[in-house]
């Protein structure tokens, strides 16, 4: 197997354990576990792929992973702890209304809150994005130390999930201007997000881990597209906090999760 392979793996044995470990309703409980192991099998064949349509599939599958990690670890939600989220709002709170970031979303311009709202969007095609780029300009990308990068950062955030169980700020109405600004994109990313979210908190931000990772992963094999996802990436980290998509807390705990990672990796 792959060292980003192991790391899926590695994932999933945890949730399985924790299924069992942790008070979930039954259901909960069958649902984590059958889908861990149908997961667990299908890394173990598609790591024995020898075609190269097989190998093609295994380069770009961690992508898949990574969203089905993210939705498993909301099955363990249980409830808010309020002791965590007021701590993370006592930093929101300095941020908004002493360093004044709150200004931004009450009279920042129209333009850049729709981009940032825009580069939040964007998040989601941004792995898949990443991998492509370096993908088609590398010649014989290693795929699976891009990916090692990717996948460690992105679910590290996500196995806290069971450990620090918060709701988004958004959820709460706390520094909630941006909802005045009646913003197009920001009605489309919380459609999105009523859709495709697991409607809870994750702490450290698995889309400022991801979105870092992934511009540091495409910077190994393609620096010149590094400035772009650097970019990218801190309007994405940035969005997430002034749309009330994160506390600053998660965000900043994420781009260090994302360092660290990328450190590690070598």
């Amino acid at each position: 197997m792959r060292v980003s392979e192991l790391i899926i793996s590695g994932y999933l044995g945890y949730l399985l354990v924790l299924a069992w470990a942790l008070p979930l309703p039954a259901a909960r409980r069958k649902v984590v576990a059958l889908v861990a192991l149908a997961d667990l099998a299908l890394v173990w064949w598609i790591s024995k792929a020898e075609t190269t349509a097989g190998v093609v599939v295994r380069d770009w599958l961690p992508a898949l992973q990574i969203l089905i990690g993210y939705w498993l670890s909301g099955a363990f939600f249980l409830r808010p702890m309020t002791g965590v989220e007021a701590w993370l709002a006592k930093w929101d709170r300095t941020l908004f209304d002493e360093v004044g970031a709150r200004h931004i979303a009450e009279r920042g311009p129209r333009w850049l809150l729709e981009y940032l709202e825009l580069a939040y969007l964007a998040v989601y095609l941004l792995v898949p994005l990443g991998f492509g780029v370096a993908y088609w300009l590398t010649p014989a990308l290693d795929a699976d130390r891009y990916w090692t990068i990717v996948v460690a950062a992105e679910l590290a955030c996500y196995a806290m999930l069971p450990w620090i169980q918060t709701r988004p700020p958004r959820a709460l109405r706390l520094h909630a201007a941006i909802e005045d600004r009646r913003l197009a994109i920001h009605r489309l990313n919380g459609l999105v997000l009523g859709l495709g979210s697991i409607q809870v908190n994750t702490f450290p931000s698995g889309h400022a881990a991801g979105a870092f990772a992934t511009a540091f992963a495409v910077g190994l094999f393609v620096p010149g597209a590094f400035p772009a996802f650097v970019v990218l990436a801190t309007s994405i980290t940035i969005a997430s906090v002034i749309g009330r998509y994160h506390y600053a807390a998660d965000s900043a705990a994420g781009v260090l999760v994302a360092i660290g990672v990328w450190w590690l990796a070598g």
